[in-house]
């Protein structure tokens, strides 16, 4: 790192400092603006804030290393399940969680159920989110920053969490979702705009395009060059079963809190209104699943062509090795200030959004119910800090083991509770001890499936399709063997967001003009599912297709997915949904 290279990430810090010192006033109304921005995000920053967290340090390492091993189709291990969920997400549960108008996904508790038990679990589902995913994935985001810039910069993740971390700690400390929403949009352009740049110089000394295709089959094999340009599905480790179970995650992911569940619903909850929440997350669609990638795929494919297999001891440290070799004065700071702003796009997230569990759901709840508005945004303000020390202790302890561990998390114990997405919302007989009995049981079961029964020694569909199954069974067991929910809790619920699904025992006594527009609606928004999974599954075809010198599967695939976009537009168009963003 030059002294050129030093100045550009002192610059960017700068920048950043400055955006949470302007929104600091703004931020200070009342814990609705600290923790939802006073719900006045439009679509774009909705959009581009949600990429942006989703990009966090590990992006570049980790897609660079997919490609790396497993060729074009080696991100399919996450692009399956995103180009699934996140249209539904955007359709359906982006427009449900905005008109609850809740503060945050624990509050849906005490909306959705009723009863004494619903109050105190609500604030055992809060410590479960803020502690149980929001600090152990700073640390995890940690992990990859370590993975990222130590061998450009020397130094251990302990210590970037303390330097990179109080940084984004303070200007969230100040200006709250404010700050870390419009902060994102500098963040994601500065991480995208040096890698960009990267690529002509690393094609370049890898010796062109044709030259990197050409020694990647030599470096591998005909076999093995073909398999790392294959297009189409199965592939290595993606076969039959494990698309299937990668299927139903998507299916239902609405309810990982790394999905539309956690700090997805937030940005939702922090729209201008329902239309604002639904193309914003359709914006964090198509920049999620092809433009933040597009680089590290370039990088994985020269990095391919560069190193065989047995020669990097570290995959993820790819492309960290090729930045440090290949990379020149000035560029290398606009890399390591993008990552540490991928870094700190999720730190200052999950920092807000963990602390609006311990205000909202905790101390507000049961400690100090009726305080002024200044006294509640303080008291955020130093949870905010609270929440930075836990994730430091995690990430000086457990930083090592934090990516094996977030792959249980978020996709092993995560398993046995995601059939709540669709129950919540489509099943009015789901009571509050069938949602109890889904958080309180995945992290037991999901440990002893995985560990004790050794799973994480097999296929990753066995365990996942087991505990998927096994949540859904004891929930509807649970459900079915104790009372139902109050009939005056339900309708309440079912007015606040008008669910789709199992809801006769209300919309029985609906208008029938209602009704028929209930169905109407239905139809209509998973006809827009479908179209939406067309779209995103075509984009990445047309992207893969282009990278694999294939240009009728590219001509086949763009065509499709334009034809799909003018459809979705029209049908969006004709419900005045574009007219409701102005």
């Amino acid at each position: 790192m030059s002294q050129l290279d030093w100045l550009i990430v002192f610059l960017y810090i700068l920048i950043i400092l400055f955006i949470g010192l302007y929104f600091s006033r703004r931020a200070g109304k009342s814990i609705e603006d600290y923790f939802l921005a006073g719900r006045k995000l439009p679509w774009w920053i909705l959009g581009i804030s949600a990429t942006a967290t989703y990009s966090d340090a590990g992006l570049a390492p980790a897609v660079t290393m997919l490609v790396f091993t497993g060729g074009l189709l080696g991100n399919g291990v996450w692009w399956i399940s995103y180009m699934v969920w996140m249209p539904l997400v955007a359709v359906i549960w982006s427009k449900l969680w905005r008109r609850l108008g809740v503060l945050t996904t624990a509050e849906l508790i005490e909306v959705r159920y009723s009863g004494k038990m619903a109050g105190i679990f609500r604030g055992v589902y809060a410590f479960f989110m803020c502690f149980g995913f929001a600090v152990i994935l700073m640390g995890y985001v940690t992990g990859w920053l370590e993975s990222a810039l130590t061998p450009i910069l020397g130094w251990s993740g302990f210590k970037m969490m303390i330097i990179f971390g109080v940084v984004a700690m303070f200007y969230t400390f100040l200006s709250g979702l404010f700050g870390a929403a419009y902060s994102d949009f500098p963040q994601f352009l500065i991480f995208l705009t040096g890698n960009i740049i990267f690529l002509p110089i690393l094609i370049d000394k890898a010796g062109g395009w044709e030259t990197i295709h050409n020694n990647i089959y030599a470096l591998r094999g005909m076999d093995g060059g073909n398999q790392f340009f294959k297009v189409f599905l199965p592939a290595e480790g993606l076969g039959g079963l494990t698309i299937f179970a990668f299927v139903v995650q998507g299916l239902f992911f609405a309810a990982s809190p790394a999905g539309g569940e956690g700090f997805t619903a937030q940005r939702f909850m922090a729209a201008k209104n329902e239309f604002h929440a639904q193309v914003g997350q359709f914006l964090n669609a198509f920049l999620t699943l092809v433009v933040r990638v597009f680089p590290f795929l370039v990088i994985g494919i020269v990095g391919a062509s560069l190193y065989s297999l047995d020669s990097i001891k570290e995959p993820g440290d790819l492309w960290a090795i090729l930045v440090s070799r290949y990379s020149v004065s000035g560029l290398t700071g606009l890399l390591v200030a993008g990552i540490i702003a991928a870094y700190m796009s999720t730190i200052d997230t999950e920092i807000n959004w963990g602390a609006s569990y311990l205000l909202n759901d905790i101390y507000k709840r049961f400690i100090k119910k009726d305080a002024s508005k200044k006294h509640y945004v303080w008291v955020s303000r130093f949870l905010s800090i609270l929440m930075l020390v836990f994730a430091i202790l995690i990430a000086h302890y457990l930083v090592d083991e934090m990516k094996a561990w977030f792959l249980f998390i978020n996709s092993v114990m995560v398993a046995f509770l995601l059939p709540l997405s669709w129950l919540r919302f489509f099943w009015y007989r789901l009571n509050i001890y069938g949602e109890m009995s889904a958080i309180i049981g995945s992290i037991p079961l999901g440990y002893f499936i995985w560990f004790v029964m050794d799973f994480k020694d097999k296929p990753f569909y066995q365990g996942f399709l087991l505990l998927f199954g096994a949540g859904l069974l004891i929930i509807l067991i649970v459900t079915i063997l104790t009372r139902p929910e109050k009939k005056e809790t339900l309708m309440d619920f079912y007015n606040r967001c008008k669910p789709p699904g199992f809801w006769k025992v209300i919309t029985s006594e609906l208008k029938k003009e209602e009704t028929i527009q209930r169905k109407k609606e239905i139809i209509n928004d998973i006809t827009d599912c479908l179209i939406g999974i067309v779209i995103c599954g075509g984009s990445i075809m047309s992207v893969i297709s282009i990278l694999a010198q294939n240009p009728v599967i590219f001509i086949f695939s763009a065509t499709i997915t334009i034809m799909c976009i003018f459809l979705f537009i029209r049908r969006w168009k004709k419900k005045e949904v574009f007219s409701s963003l102005r």
